[in-house]
């Protein structure tokens, strides 16, 4: 993936070069402020950061993330690129919903992977991203199959499989993010069509749900991943560990690192470096590999931790100018790509690493296309030619 990454940063290098002017007119002025809201606490962070070398690598390679999302921008503004990146997307989600959902039904998918461990892995495997993928990118396949309906009636059956392999990918974080992204899809979608609840049509909701409650009863493997992690409001310390996958351990210590390191943080990616000298001595990662882990499993603590209170202000900066754009945006149509965004970067995410270069990259294309579709020649969203 960084290959074509980087071709498009060196092309939006170009296009900046070329057309500098342009870089600060609509949409590309909010990606700009966007970015440097995120990236400029890192930049401070690093001048203190716990290992010098790590944080100021990070923050430099970062760079690279806004010439290739002003490329994406440009090319999305054109509304025959919107539509293919928008209908290609969706038509994506469905062949790797349908390649995981095959997987839980033969156990081995098209490409041959194994159903692993009764974890769907589908084509991300041996990683477990199967569920993260596809709940941050929920809405977009929700809007196209509301969409395609239009001319598909029975589409709707597609919202299906994508549940369960959801749900089967045993991920709580794609858990959250889907249930996040469907409830806020809907919300949009009631406001923009002027809708009261009881006007929407009622049979895909109810299967949909019905699916998900039958997929709970009928897979035992997925009933105690439920069960465990309830564990979490529960007032015992070793049961709430438990639940957590033992991350209140990370907690914990990321909590320690920033009260001693409040304003600009032990540095991007810098929480590995510092972890064993702020953890304790009976810490379960220290006790298991000897260095503790990456990052702490939770967003909003992890810039915290990583770039201190700089960073937060930066990120709640960040969440308010995203709102102001998603709103403005309700008028043209639903905005789901901007939605997807907020998804990624939803505060209590416990999955990857905030500042690491797989999820910030799946982000950096989110958000400029999320802008590119504020566009007047880009409103449009999906239409049966782009299917």
């Amino acid at each position: 993936v960084h290959y074509p990454v980087a071709l498009m940063s060196l092309l939006g290098i170009a296009q900046m070069i070329v057309r500098p002017r342009e870089c600060l007119t609509g949409p590309a002025t909010v990606l700009i402020i966007l970015f440097c809201l995120i990236w400029i606490p890192m930049l401070f962070a690093s001048a203190g950061a716990y290992d010098l070398a790590r944080a100021t690598e990070t923050s430099i390679l970062y760079l690279h993330f806004l010439p290739a999302a002003y490329f994406v921008l440009g090319a999305c503004r054109v509304i025959a690129v919107f539509r293919l990146v928008t209908a290609g997307t969706a038509i994506l989600l469905i062949f790797v919903g349908f390649d995981a959902f095959v997987q839980l039904i033969w156990r081995v998918d098209l490409f041959g992977y194994p159903y692993d461990d009764g974890i769907l892995k589908g084509v991300f495997y041996p990683k477990q991203r199967l569920g993260l993928f596809l709940a941050v990118l929920a809405p977009v396949y929700i809007d196209a199959i509301v969409r395609w309906c239009r001319h598909f009636p029975r589409l709707w059956l597609l919202l299906v499989p994508i549940v369960i392999v959801i749900l089967m990918s045993l991920k709580r974080s794609a858990w959250i993010m889907l249930f996040v992204g469907m409830s806020a899809y809907l919300v949009l979608f009631l406001q923009h069509h002027q809708l009261q609840i009881h006007k929407l049509r009622l049979l895909p909701i109810v299967v949909v749900i019905a699916t998900a409650i039958v997929t709970v009863v009928a897979n035992p493997t997925l009933q105690d991943r439920l069960y465990i992690s309830s564990g979490i409001f529960s007032n015992d310390p070793v049961t709430t560990e438990e639940a957590t996958a033992h991350r209140v351990s990370l907690w914990k210590t990321g909590y320690t690192m920033f009260v001693d390191n409040w304003f600009v943080g032990v540095g991007p990616r810098g929480y590995r470096y510092a972890y064993a000298n702020y953890a304790r001595d009976d810490d379960f990662w220290l006790n298991r590999n000897g260095g503790g882990q990456t990052h702490p499993h939770l967003l909003l603590l992890e810039v915290a931790v990583e770039t201190g209170v700089l960073g937060l202000v930066g990120l709640f900066s960040f969440y308010a100018q995203l709102g102001r754009e998603l709103l403005a945006r309700r008028s043209q149509g639903i905005p789901v790509w901007l939605l997807c965004a907020a998804i990624a970067w939803f505060p209590l995410n416990a999955h990857l690493a905030f500042y690491g270069s797989y999820w910030s990259t799946l982000m950096w294309l989110l958000v400029p296309i999320g802008l590119a579709a504020g566009e007047d020649e880009a409103t449009d969203q999906i239409d049966t030619e782009s299917s």
